[in-house]
């Protein structure tokens, strides 16, 4: 019976977090309230309470099932390191986009994060998260800029900090844009195109 009844309450918070995934994608964080959540989920005001203390934890719980795009690449670039360096960088970030395109939740949430919030004071952590993602995506970029530079593939007017930096901002304004659900381009095909065109651009001066 205790085993049931923890299923049971896994179930309800799994449909808690799926109705705020929509009630916060179509009211927007500030305006969403409780009830609306409940009754999405067709749950009691008190089981939000109970499963998630206020919408804060509601919100922070609801950050947790966001897989950062910038973690993923992360995770690419890693497994992409036995390519030469620029090659790898293309595939990985094409890789991470596909996988945010080709899913559905996590595009959500991610416009929900991006798009549908307000990053007051208490929400600070799911903000600080995708700083520290920021930071560290900057980080193995540049480690692949600098290993292309040691190699001869970086054109002379580059640095690996600029050249992770600009490369950064695009994809960023990338996800923003396509995020925004108007602007009638693939993510994936359309960032791909955009990354290889730039790094054949930082490494031109090369090949000159």
């Amino acid at each position: 019976m205790a085993r049931r009844t923890k299923q049971e309450a896994d179930e309800t918070r799994e449909a808690l977090l799926d109705a705020a995934e929509q009630v916060f994608l179509e009211r927007g964080v500030a305006r969403a309230s409780l009830d609306e959540v409940a009754r999405a989920a067709g749950c009691t005001r008190g089981a939000v309470h109970w499963h998630f203390g206020d919408k804060l934890g509601l919100f922070l719980a609801l950050d947790e099932r966001l897989v950062l795009v910038q973690d993923e690449m992360m995770r690419r670039l890693c497994l992409c390191q036995q390519m030469p360096p620029l090659e790898g960088m293309a595939k990985a970030i094409t890789a991470a986009m596909a996988d945010l395109e080709n899913n559905p939740s996590q595009r959500r949430l991610l416009t929900i994060m991006l798009h549908r919030c307000e990053y007051v004071a208490e929400m600070e952590p799911a903000l600080a998260r995708r700083r520290e993602a920021d930071r560290k995506v900057r980080d193995g970029l540049r480690d692949v800029f600098r290993m292309a530079a040691e190699r001869g593939e970086l054109a002379a007017p580059w640095t690996p900090d600029k050249a992770a930096l600009f490369l950064h901002m695009m994809l960023a304004g990338f996800i923003l844009e396509w995020l925004r659900g108007d602007a009638g381009f693939s993510l994936t095909e359309e960032a791909s195109e955009a990354v290889r065109g730039y790094l054949a651009c930082t490494a031109s001066a090369v090949d000159s």
